[in-house]
């Protein structure tokens, strides 16, 4: 199986690095381009259908794939959509609903042919594992991928971010994978693994070329279906790994929900106050920024391969780390709000109060 290993990798790599050139002509003979606005960082116009050379990458090792293993072509159908709906997209800049439209065929099509969420393995307890019912998994599915989908779409606004964090979350889910004998989620994972670092030669600043919608959609489309398939076997995941290894996309989805819901915003209102726009607002280089999301990608992926075969108390304990690492950065970087600091205050709190007690002791012991 090694050598299936290795050859998925190096056709999926191999196939992005040769096309992506081409997809940067491609892209400016059809003016699917990135123009720069008020909302981008980038000063210049840019190619913006890279994501159809990622697609390439992972479409051929898909084919290799089926050759080695029994597997649906429904996924590669599936992702046929999603990409389809992100060159339109890319083109012509088509509304949300129609975007949405498109995601929601493409999840169609991978639940009709039976890729649920099945079962949910209880963090905290012993291996317990809740049996989801049929008429339970198929919207919390749905949802999951959808979910996931426009997760990986909204953090792709830094050269390389999505494409990194993706090809970090793949691999996360190809260790996992192997060591539970997943052989078709570690094939797949590989597959984007390898696209996206070869995508990410031309992707990483200064960037020649950007993934678009049609990169973003199918990367966060591909992850989730990947962790859905995991969902599928009791001992392959528990409920959180999947959260955990998604976990920069995923806050800062939801960070992005709350700050504009205490802004009053509409959800769906853009805005420049995402993790890496704070990254650059607080100082960062766009390399610092991206390579920083990098860190913290790793930092949860590497938690997630831990927990999958930790006890019960070395559990709690990462659970603890993770969520004291996400309330900082929240804080730090101002991502709900300038006055939402609650941890930040209390330790100043606590921190006046230790230097005023220290002060008295010095003075009694003059005394």
């Amino acid at each position: 199986m090694l050598l299936h290993y290795l050859l998925t990798l190096a056709i999926s790599f191999g196939l992005s690095i040769i096309l992506t050139p081409y997809v940067i002509k491609l892209s400016y003979k059809i003016g699917a381009v990135d123009k720069p606005n008020k909302r981008k960082v980038h000063d210049r116009i840019v190619p913006r259908l890279g994501g159809l050379a990622i697609y390439g990458g992972i479409a051929g090792a898909f084919l290799y794939i089926l050759s080695v293993i029994d597997l649906s072509y429904s996924i590669l159908i599936a992702s046929t959509v999603i990409v389809a709906t992100g060159i339109i997209d890319d083109r012509y800049n088509i509304r949300p609903w129609q975007k949405l439209l498109g995601q929601m065929i493409a999840t169609v099509i991978v639940l009709a042919d039976g890729f649920s969420i099945n079962y949910i393995t209880i963090p905290f307890t012993d291996g317990y594992s809740l049996e989801v019912s049929s008429w339970m998994a198929l919207p919390i599915s749905f949802i999951w991928i959808i979910g996931i989908t426009n997760a990986i779409n909204l953090i792709d606004g830094l050269d390389g971010l999505a494409a990194g964090v993706s090809a970090i979350a793949a691999f996360s889910i190809f260790t996992i994978a192997v060591s539970m004998g997943n052989i078709p989620v570690a094939l797949i994972s590989l597959a984007i693994l390898g696209s996206t670092s070869g995508f990410l030669f031309f992707n990483f600043n200064p960037a020649k070329i950007f993934m678009g919608d049609t990169g973003s959609l199918l990367l966060g489309f591909l992850l989730a279906v990947l962790s859905v398939m995991g969902f599928k076997q009791v001992t392959f995941v528990t409920l959180i790994i999947p959260i955990i290894i998604l976990a920069v996309p995923i806050t800062d989805t939801l960070i992005a929900i709350v700050r504009r819901k205490v802004n009053k915003m509409g959800i769906m209102d853009a805005d420049k106050n995402h993790l890496h726009h704070r990254l650059l607002a607080s100082g960062f280089t766009h390399k610092q920024a991206v390579l920083f999301i990098y860190f913290i990608a790793s930092v949860f992926g590497t938690a997630a391969v831990f927990l999958n075969n930790a006890n019960l108390l070395s559990s709690m304990i990462v659970y603890c780390v993770l969520l004291l690492i996400i309330e900082l950065l929240i804080e730090k970087l101002c991502l709900i709000s300038q006055r939402y600091k609650p941890l930040i205050s209390l330790y100043d709190k606590v921190k006046v109060v230790m230097v005023a007690n220290n002060d008295n002791n010095k003075f009694n012991r003059k005394g």
